[in-house]
């Protein structure tokens, strides 16, 4: 089994997320489409021997991860920054 480098793995989740990541106009369940994302990412990563304690390992929780770079991609805001958390 190969072990993956943290390089290797940002490389792949950044490719991953430019052909992955769409904006979706007025999408309100921001945390649905980061479940989708978290799935698809996950099952697509495997499927290149990345496992999800590697994303892990190198990410930090993949939601938290994911739901940051939704934000970033859209502009929307999540509850926690509307009540300033």
């Amino acid at each position: 089994m190969t072990r993956h480098t943290a390089n290797d793995i940002e490389h792949f989740v950044q490719e991953w997320l430019a052909e992955h990541l769409q904006v979706h106009p007025g999408l309100i369940n921001v945390p649905l489409e980061v479940d989708r994302l978290a799935a698809h990412l996950t099952g697509d990563a495997r499927t290149h021997g990345i496992t999800g304690g590697d994303m892990h390992r190198v990410l930090g929780d993949i939601d938290a991860y994911l739901t940051e770079r939704y934000v970033q991609a859209t502009g929307t805001l999540t509850a926690a920054d509307a009540a300033g958390d």
